[in-house]
């Protein structure tokens, strides 16, 4: 059963000018950024982003006294959403197992056995340095700061989701906006039904850990590191 929570507040109409910032700020954090930095020279080191995208963003939310800093942890709905969680990866470990090893048998399982300790070091790692960030940032960053822009959930859940997949235009192949996308729009949908950016970290790690452990992982960083 679903913990009790504070209600989320209703979406606050937005006049022609407040709407075009949030639009024309959204727009250009999200997308223009993303672009120029994947296409002009010259590159900046991905964690370099990442941690300067999430220092700004975490700011933004702890100085902002109508964020609901309970959703950065929220351990109640951990329990409660965890078992929906693993029960849709489980699904999603068959699927993706399936597709790769009779599609793309020479991707199948390479990276554990190709480099073993990379890998496992990669399983451990990416949870921990990579994954909580980026949810600051694609998940309660934008759910907050456009809540009035998007005021639909499905909007709210797209706008995350895009936003998610274009981050991954820096590694310069459609394979991996086509699969952060479909994760970006998984992840969104926790975090819009448990708002718990810890549930959703974890619901990220597992994804991630799979798409590296199966033959997916070149396409997401490892394309980017060739």
């Amino acid at each position: 059963m679903e913990p009790p929570q504070a209600p989320i507040p209703a979406p606050i109409p937005l006049s022609a000018s407040d709407r075009s910032y949030l639009g024309l700020e959204y727009s250009l954090l999200f997308f223009a950024i993303p672009a120029i930095i994947a296409f002009g020279p010259p590159r900046i080191p991905f964690f370099v982003l990442l941690y300067s995208a999430t220092v700004i963003c975490s700011l933004l939310l702890l100085f902002d006294r109508s964020f609901d800093r309970s959703r950065l942890w929220n351990t109640a709905s951990l329990r409660a959403g965890l078992p929906g969680v693993l029960s849709l990866w489980a699904v999603g470990v068959v699927v993706l197992s399936l597709l790769i090893k009779f599609l793309a048998p020479h991707l199948w399982l390479a990276f554990p056995r190709e480099k073993p300790l990379v890998w496992a070091a990669v399983m451990v790692l990416y949870p921990v340095l990579s994954v909580y960030a980026q949810n600051i940032i694609y998940r309660a960053f934008i759910f907050h700061r456009y809540r009035n822009l998007f005021p639909s959930p499905n909007a709210m859940i797209w706008a995350s989701a895009a936003a998610f997949s274009f981050a991954h235009i820096i590694f310069l192949n459609a394979v991996a906006l086509f699969l952060t996308l479909a994760g970006g729009l998984i992840f969104a949908h926790t975090y819009h039904k448990h708002r718990s950016i810890l549930l959703v970290s974890i619901e990220h790690s597992l994804y991630g850990c799979l798409l590296f452990t199966v033959g997916l992982g070149w396409y997401l960083y490892l394309a980017a590191a060739r």
